[in-house]
């Protein structure tokens, strides 16, 4: 029931673009407090709605952002929908949130996302991915690469560039970008004065 900014509406729309015309690693760079999430939960909905794909898994990096994603945007979801914890997988839901932590470890044994196919999930889906999916030797690049098969899409608000890490090699280009500039043009975030 909650309406789509127009810049959310685009990213949405080109995101699902671009996967049916069979692209299958796509970045969208939106400023912090622009609703990456509800753009998230807008093209995984689309998505499942329309059997495209049948299981997804978001990761994130803290806790709050998937508890948070939970009880919010993904709401509608319901019981189709879980959180992997307590390093316990039940194959029987078709999405699944995740801390990257809670299926990763220093001893193979602890790495529990193996415990998946790796053909199981359709669609992973990297909340913050310039954190820990930029560096090649990171373990959110191990779990991407071991999912290889499905379709892969980056969030962040802040892409990394550097000659040891990068978004950009891995994901390609971003398919939308709606910048912190934008944002405070179009009146939906705050300006700012910087303060030293």
């Amino acid at each position: 029931g909650k309406r789509l900014r127009y810049y959310q509406e685009v990213a949405a729309n080109r995101a699902v673009e671009a996967i049916a015309n069979g692209r299958d690693r796509l970045l969208l760079v939106m400023a912090t407090g622009t609703g990456k999430t509800y753009v998230a939960f807008q093209i995984i909905w689309r998505l499942w709605k329309a059997r495209a794909k049948k299981r997804i898994l978001f990761l994130a990096d803290r806790n709050i952002l998937v508890d948070q994603t939970m009880t919010n945007d993904f709401k509608p979801f319901g019981s189709a929908m879980t959180k992997i914890q307590k390093r316990q997988v039940n194959k029987s839901y078709e999405i699944y949130l995740s801390l990257y932590q809670a299926v990763t470890g220093n001893e193979e044994e602890k790495n529990i996302y193996r415990q998946f196919s790796p053909e199981f999930f359709d669609l992973v889906v990297i909340d913050e991915c310039h954190r820990g999916s930029a560096a090649a030797d990171s373990a959110w690049r191990e779990i991407l690469e071991y999912f290889s098969s499905a379709t892969q899409i980056g969030l962040t608000a802040t892409p990394k560039e550097t000659k040891e890490v990068s978004n950009i090699d891995y994901f390609g280009d971003p398919i939308y970008t709606y910048s912190l500039r934008q944002g405070i043009d179009d009146g939906f975030l705050a300006p700012y004065k910087v303060v030293r």
